[in-house]
């Protein structure tokens, strides 16, 4: 997935498939109608439970909305990576293409960074730490030696011909 092309430029592509964005707007909308058909008589008319059952459909709204709306704008991404240049894109379905592209000398960061899971393993990700302060993350990768290779390729073709420094050579 994260080959260097023709051109020698390294492309890492961060998808989201039609699938998950299909299931995520299907299980908002679901939550959405079923809790507020099911819910909708106990406030109209109104009576003295109709607050109590207006809280719970807002509260399907409060979670079925944002699970919706991720299916709909969650963004694709896609790491262009070239010689003193990287340029970041993000695709949304309703947007055009967003690009950010930061040069060797204006102090973009590289690093791995580690994701805490609830349950199961952590992940990884390397992360560019643009000079503004922004974040942007590679997908989660699922040991820390597979984002450090990660890594090390992004600064080979970033910065040719300087050695990339790994975490366990400082120590």
């Amino acid at each position: 997935m994260d080959e260097i092309g023709e051109d020698g430029l390294l492309r890492h592509v961060i998808p989201v498939p039609l699938a998950l964005r299909v299931l995520f707007v299907a299980f908002g909308a679901f939550i959405i109608v079923i809790a507020t058909f099911e819910l909708h008589r106990g406030v109209w008319p109104l009576n003295i439970a109709s607050p109590f059952f207006l809280f719970l459909i807002l509260g399907a709204w409060s979670v079925g909305g944002p699970i919706a709306w991720a299916g709909l704008t969650g963004p694709a991404g896609l790491w262009t990576i070239g010689p003193g240049r990287i340029v970041i894109g993000r695709k949304q379905p309703f947007r055009a293409l967003q690009e950010d592209a930061f040069l060797a000398g204006d102090g973009a960061r590289l690093m791995v960074m580690e994701k805490d899971s609830m349950e199961g393993d952590p992940t990884f990700a390397v992360v560019l730490v643009a000079p503004d302060g922004r974040r942007f993350e590679t997908r989660p990768l699922g040991s820390r030696a597979a984002a450090e290779r990660l890594l090390a390729r992004i600064e080979a073709v970033f910065t040719p011909g300087e050695k990339a420094v790994s975490p366990s050579d400082c120590a």
